[in-house]
């Protein structure tokens, strides 16, 4: 049964209205989706940045930073999409438009695919953060239930959805703040996933193409192959010629668009990185402090375990867009190319040449995202969070 491409971005399509982002979203409709999901990220932030000044020590201030840290990200990533509209949009018209080059019942397969798995990852993804966030603030009430099931002689004391200062009286106004802090999460969190699945989608879809490029010259090469050993067919070299000029222009759209989506999102993914690091080391630190207390660990451990996922989710589609588009070299190395003249093999090792360097996302076109520096970034966040223990 054919399947509308339609059904592998609609989950992307719902996020990102959700937020404003969406690039064929009617102007004063996105405008104020994008000041809704400013606003509860607004108030996040406010209240985050009210406690500092109430804080009496430096094991307060840790507290309070790590989720303002995480905070302070959600804006970063709105305005990556903002700032960069065109090449949004230009991404996202070719999610679509490069169903229509399809030559093929396999090539179509080949996309088919790699849609469904970003849609699968797409939907793992958003529900992790989800039930991550969900677990993380709703341990904010198991003190009132232990209360009403375990009393004590006096009320256990109160535990708040995150650090926060809401200039009232936390144990009067308790459900209204927890209400306020669960509803302002879910929708930051929105606008997070919503920038980061886009991102998946956009990998994806590259390599999607980078897998039917592979297939365009295998298919082109073996077909040449097979074509001299038949008689009264077309001319070979004709043949060839034709099939290799079509994968050639079809790699060089697949290039240009894995440079598009580097020039996009790298000074964005700097900064972030450096928020995310910054995080992941101050919320190690208050996991080593909450030790003795069960509730406030588990908290830490769910928030830092969320943190590692975040990355590595980065992580795991940067080493996919590398291990594409080396493959391209590799497959073209494998094929019958020596069952073709040599002065015709030069149209090969032009593109062999092109995919001898992998593209990559980096961050501030300094860090590679890939698993082997996922680990790097993990090492350097448990320096940092030694250095900091030496403070608290």
């Amino acid at each position: 049964m054919e399947i509308n491409q339609n059904h592998y971005y609609d989950v992307v399509k719902r996020f990102l209205r959700l937020v404003g982002q969406w690039p064929y979203q009617k102007r004063k409709e996105s405008l104020f989706f994008l000041i809704f999901a400013l606003f509860f990220d607004a108030n996040v932030l406010f209240t985050q940045a009210a406690r500092f000044f109430v804080c009496d020590n430096l094991q307060c201030i840790f507290e309070t930073l790590s989720p303002h840290v995480l905070a302070a990200i959600i804006p970063v990533k709105i305005f990556t999409y903002q700032f960069n509209r065109r090449k949004i949009k230009y991404l996202t018209d070719h999610l679509y438009v490069d169903w229509n080059f399809l030559e093929s019942e396999e090539e179509r397969d080949i996309m088919r695919k790699y849609a469904e798995n970003c849609r699968w990852h797409v939907l793992i993804y958003s529900s992790y953060v989800y039930i991550s966030t969900v677990s993380f603030t709703t341990t904010s009430l198991v003190p009132r239930i232990l209360d009403i099931i375990f009393p004590l002689n006096d009320s256990r004391p109160i535990m708040l959805a995150y650090p926060a200062y809401y200039f009232v009286d936390e144990n009067e106004y308790f459900y209204y703040i927890i209400f306020h802090m669960i509803i302002c999460a879910i929708m930051c969190l929105t606008a997070l996933i919503a920038h980061d699945i886009m991102f998946f989608t956009y990998v994806e879809h590259i390599c999607g193409l980078f897998a039917v490029v592979r297939y365009k010259f295998e298919h082109a090469v073996n077909e040449r192959a097979k074509s001299r050993t038949e008689k009264n067919t077309i001319d070979p070299d004709y043949l060839y010629y034709k099939n290799i000029a079509v994968s050639i222009r079809a790699h060089q759209k697949t290039l240009r668009l894995a440079k598009i989506l580097e020039d996009t999102f790298s000074l964005s993914f700097a900064v972030q990185l450096l928020l995310i690091t910054l995080c992941l080391s101050i919320t190690l630190v208050q996991l080593s402090s909450q030790l003795h207390k069960s509730a406030e660990a588990i908290r830490y451990f769910v928030f830092f375990m969320a943190q590692l996922f975040h990355l590595f989710c980065f992580s795991f589609q940067g080493q996919k867009l590398i291990n594409h588009s080396l493959e391209t070299r590799d497959n073209i190395y494998h094929s019958l190319w020596y069952n073709i003249p040599v002065k015709k093999q030069r149209l090969l090792m032009f593109v062999m040449r092109k995919s001898i360097e992998a593209n990559t996302i980096t961050a501030g076109k300094i860090y590679v995202f890939s698993l082997e520096h996922f680990t790097t970034i993990v090492q350097s966040s448990m320096s940092y969070f030694t250095l900091l223990s030496s403070f608290t």
